[in-house]
């Protein structure tokens, strides 16, 4: 019976895998990949026959390491000062905390001084990035809804953009156009002068779109959805899908009692060839600095970057994702659709640009490049933020991961190529940056080098995910959900 359990999973994640329409993306993990990922699941289940399920749950974390892996990345190599990271089958919910969410404080004449304050579990974490996938998620509202249509001309609903004739909210939603502004909207000093900037874009005709990711596409969306809906994007945000879904901490400008639960993104450093940048924000304010020239700290929310949120809150997002409360498996499956991936040539040398779907990440054909892990089904989508934070729903396997993690914090996040050679690498893998006050952690690579523990949490889930199944065969399992600080 286990042996023939097990096959038949494993032909049907192998037939979810594939479930996209890209031939890049189909067979990226083998079914002898997935036989070694299951086949200690099936062990666990003959060995422990009479083993409750939340006991086998806990042998298969103990044996997964990712204790371990999460130890190494945070407390060895230090790559972030902490995270929260909650991941979920349907039957199961496991957060993990650790570390910091605060190594030091900016005082009120600028300076910064020591100042440790735990992780817990109702951080509250600067998403960054993952605020666009929530402008997507409000224009295929506001379509669903008949208000509007994603093959429109974005001038349609609003001629202020006047440069962007023929160009479709598609189009922006899918990274399909290389946008330019006259000079950088983080350059500017005031909103005013910043929406003049946005207004007035327009296509750069000398981008070949190999690396199609912008912030700008996000940041109009964001204008047409107010045009449409006829309230501020917050608040139609907060409307429509925070307050529903019961996201309740979910945040443009963090209300002032609740700020000291802010996982903290201040005071990181970027090495580029003739300086070095440190950020010093306000408490409470946002990391990207276009985000606030657009107004956060006002409670302004840009389509690109802004929200605050906490790992229950994403859970809830996830939850009502995976139950279509929001979106139809069909609207769901835009978001994982490849639309700028593709193998290109160049020095000789086969490359790809990466895959995006509708502002969030699909599966892309090399492993260590990619933001969704493979064994997971065609179907999947991810979302990232460069403060250390990182988004990923499975709609054909009900999984979901939510990151929520401080990178930006203490560390140094860029490094020009031309200093790389100044990096000092310690004997247990930490890497350092020499600094006038001493030396800082470099976390220069951490959305490369988090595949380390995400990668072991989501083969995590899926051994999970088998071991519930194979218990519905029995009957009902309550849905079990567990803690752990480290």
């Amino acid at each position: 019976m286990y042996e023939t359990f097990l096959e038949n999973y494993i032909n049907n994640l192998y037939n979810y895998q594939n479930q996209t329409k890209c031939l890049e993306q189909k067979n990226l993990f083998s079914k002898k990949d997935y036989y070694i990922l299951l086949k200690p699941v099936i062990d666990l289940l003959q060995k422990y026959k009479d083993h409750p399920l939340e006991e086998l749950r806990d042998i298969l974390y103990q044996n997964s390491q990712l204790e371990e892996y999460l130890k190494d990345f945070f407390y060895t190599k230090e790559m972030a000062p902490g995270m929260v990271m909650c991941y979920e089958t349907p039957k199961y919910s496991e957060t993990i905390i650790l570390g910091n969410k605060k190594e030091i404080i900016m005082t009120d004449k600028g300076d910064f001084v020591s100042k440790i304050e735990k992780m817990e579990e109702n951080t509250i974490f600067d998403l960054a990035s993952i605020t666009k996938i929530f402008t997507s998620f409000s224009i295929l509202l506001l379509e669903q809804r008949g208000n509007l249509s994603i093959y429109d001309e974005v001038i349609k609903y609003d001629p202020r953009f006047k440069n962007l004739k023929g160009i479709t909210l598609f189009d922006l939603l899918t990274f399909q156009v290389p946008l330019k502004t006259t000079k950088r909207i983080d350059g500017v000093k005031s909103r005013e002068e910043a929406e003049e900037l946005l207004f007035s874009i327009e296509i750069d005709p000398f981008n070949d779109l190999k690396r199609p990711y912008t912030d700008m596409g996000a940041m109009i969306l964001k204008y047409v959805i107010e045009k449409v809906s006829g309230v501020d994007y917050y608040s139609f945000l907060r409307d429509n899908i925070l307050l529903p879904l019961q996201m309740e901490e979910t945040y443009s400008k963090v209300p002032k009692e609740k700020e000291h639960r802010l996982a903290s993104t201040n005071y990181d450093l970027k090495y580029y060839k003739d300086h070095i940048s440190i950020t010093k924000n306000p408490g409470g304010a946002v990391y990207d600095p276009k985000a606030q020239i657009m107004g956060q700290m006002e409670g302004n929310l840009s389509g690109h970057a802004g929200l605050f949120s906490t790992a229950k809150d994403m859970s809830h997002l996830a939850n009502a994702l995976l139950s279509e409360k929001i979106f139809s498996m069909k609207v769901l499956e835009k978001f994982s659709q490849n639309r700028t991936g593709r193998a290109y040539i160049e020095e000789g040398k086969a490359k790809y640009v990466q895959y995006f779907g509708m502002l969030c990440y699909t599966k892309y054909p090399h492993l260590y490049g990619t933001e969704v892990y493979h064994p997971l089904s065609g179907k999947t989508f991810a979302s990232a933020g460069w403060t250390g934070t990182y988004f990923t729903v499975d709609p054909i396997n009900q999984l979901s991961l939510f990151l929520g993690s401080n990178r930006s914090h203490n560390r140094v996040t860029f490094i020009d190529p031309s200093r790389v050679d100044e990096r000092i690498k310690e004997e247990n893998g930490k890497k350092m940056f020499p600094f006038e006050q001493g030396r800082k952690v470099d976390s220069s690579r951490f959305a490369f080098d988090r595949r380390a523990f995400v990668n072991p949490a989501l083969a995590l889930l899926l051994q999970n995910k088998m071991l519930e199944d194979f218990y519905k065969q029995f009957g009902e399992i309550e849905k079990k959900e567990k803690v752990k600080i480290i």
